[in-house]
């Protein structure tokens, strides 16, 4: 019996899906669709129309070639944006400057001058002094490591801002440094570190030998209140100076009491006024020291600078009110029908010689001490020497002559030297006060260090300076390109403003960002008045 014949299947076995084989069309990704979707060329998938193997490789060659092009700018968008490129990126090299010091005149040479001519030159000689600091500040590395502390900007700050498509490829430090605090004073610019060359460079200008100056009457960069201002005003031998010359005047003034008492002369009566008014002044300097050192941000966000002007403006006031009343009785003196002659005693004679040496000590220790106030004690106190040696001197010529009005004289001319020194003073600082502009020379100098800054500011619309008491204020307006990112022109207008504030005679600096080259009033009252 034959087996019956087999039929062999109309598909092959292949064509059929048995129970444990996935489809072609599976989920998750596992189907044979998504194995040839992964295993296509990324050219393929962006060009769906090209299929052949020669266009595969050169679209896996031009995949290769860009993501190297990527690599590269994203390394050199490291390399711009880090913090050392960066600032010389937004500063620049600096600028060539003058060689100033070709037109410094030594003592030697102004002694051999002209009294006109001699004045020139001396006001050369201090505009020198003035662009080389200005120099000295640019130079150092004081611009690029105001511009370095922006670098390490916390995460707060970029909240809401989109991430871009290029990431640098840095590794992130697990441990920065906290950011240095970069100081801003003159004594700290003039300080040398251990990274200040020995041998400092004229900025790669040539020298010459025949312009090189001799060491004698080499300019030292120094401006206004530098000098002074070598010993902080909270040190220990400030508060001793205030207190000695406080202690001095009180036995003074004891001592002048006691001769105005004894002898009634114009002349130590103008002398015990002006013990009394040292005394209120040593006060005042003291109390206004102490308010100025009490920082409140809230009832004085920018601290009580001003009651030092306010101070002296107050005291100039009081002394001319006094010596007008000291005058005043000379003039009655003068006019009275008493020939009365003064007769000064041993013992008034020896208190008003105590008086000289006392304040001639003062002024000689006093003048040791580089601080503003203590040297204005020192000024007052070799003032007073003068003006005690007049007061004394008067009377006593006086009686040796036999001049009875000798007395009555010195006691007004002595007045009204006083009036007019204080009257010059009020006036100054009433001007300071009232924002009174700044001078030329002072205007040239600040217009030059903002010249001088960056090689990113293309103009400079304008700059105004002007008092606030002592010191000035500064508003500059520079011109950026349009183009240029809000996070550098923030860092490098600020910048700006602090080294504007580096230098002494400025109090605060405000420098405003354009990029146009014209400029509309930007206050309420210029607008008005335009």
């Amino acid at each position: 019996m034959s087996s019956p014949p087999t039929t062999r299947p109309m598909f092959p076995r292949s064509a059929f899906l048995l129970l444990q084989d996935e489809p072609p069309i599976a989920p998750m990704g596992h189907g044979a669709l998504a194995s040839l979707i992964r295993n296509r060329p990324a050219a393929a998938l962006a060009n769906p129309l090209s299929f052949g193997g020669r266009d595969e490789e050169e679209g896996a060659a031009e995949t290769v070639e860009d993501e190297a092009h990527r690599r590269d700018e994203r390394r050199m968008s490291a390399i711009l944006n880090s913090s050392h490129m960066r600032s010389m990126r937004l500063i620049g090299n600096s600028n060539p400057r003058y060689r100033w010091e070709k037109y410094w005149k030594t003592p030697e040479e102004l002694a051999a001058m002209k009294k006109d001519i001699r004045e020139y030159y001396e006001r050369v000689n201090y505009l020198v002094q003035q662009y080389l600091y200005i120099d000295r500040l640019l130079d150092s590395s004081l611009p690029h490591d105001l511009l370095n502390e922006y670098n390490n900007m916390p995460a707060s700050a970029f909240r809401g801002v989109e991430i871009p498509a290029t990431i640098t490829e840095n590794s992130p430090t697990t441990s920065q440094e906290p950011a240095r605090k970069v100081k801003r004073t003159p004594k700290d610019i003039y300080r040398s570190t251990e990274t200040t060359p020995l041998l400092q460079s004229n900025g790669g200008a040539a020298v010459d030998d025949d312009d090189d100056l001799e060491n004698g009457g080499r300019a030292k960069p120094e401006i206004p209140w530098l000098e002074d201002d070598l010993v902080d005003s909270d040190a220990p031998i400030v508060t001793l100076a205030i207190y000695i010359n406080f202690a001095a005047n009180v036995i003074l003034l004891a001592g002048k009491i006691a001769v105005i008492i004894s002898v009634p002369s114009v002349s130590v009566l103008a002398s015990l006024v002006d013990a009394v008014l040292d005394f209120i002044s040593t006060v005042i300097v003291w109390v206004t020291t102490v308010l100025i050192r009490q920082q409140d941000q809230y009832r004085y966000p920018i601290g009580r600078r001003r009651l030092e002007p306010l101070g002296v403006l107050v005291f100039s006031v009081i002394m001319i009110t006094s010596f007008v009343q000291v005058a005043l009785e000379a003039i009655q003196r003068l006019l009275s029908p008493d020939r009365h002659i003064i007769e000064l005693g041993n013992a008034a004679i020896g208190i008003m010689f105590g008086t000289i040496v006392i304040k001639g000590l003062c002024w000689l220790w006093c003048r040791m001490v580089k601080n503003s106030s203590v040297q204005a004690l020192a000024a007052d106190a070799s003032t007073d020497v003068i003006f005690n040696a007049g007061s004394i001197a008067f009377p006593i010529v006086g009686y040796w002559a036999r001049v009875w009005w000798l007395d009555a004289l010195g006691g007004l001319l002595l007045s009204g030297v006083v009036i007019y020194n204080w009257s010059q003073t009020s006036y100054e600082h009433i001007r300071h006060l009232s924002g009174f502009s700044a001078t030329a020379d002072q205007r040239n100098i600040l217009l030059y260090l903002t010249m001088r800054f960056a090689k990113t500011i293309k103009q400079i619309q304008g700059l105004q300076a002007y008092h606030a008491g002592d010191k000035l204020n500064v508003e500059v307006d520079i011109v950026l390109d349009a183009s240029t990112p809000l996070k550098d022109s923030h860092d490098l207008s600020e910048s700006l403003q602090y080294v504007l504030e580096s230098v002494p005679i400025v109090d605060r600096a405000f420098v405003h960002v354009d990029y146009a080259t014209y400029n509309l009033p930007t206050h309420m009252q210029q607008q008005g008045s335009s």
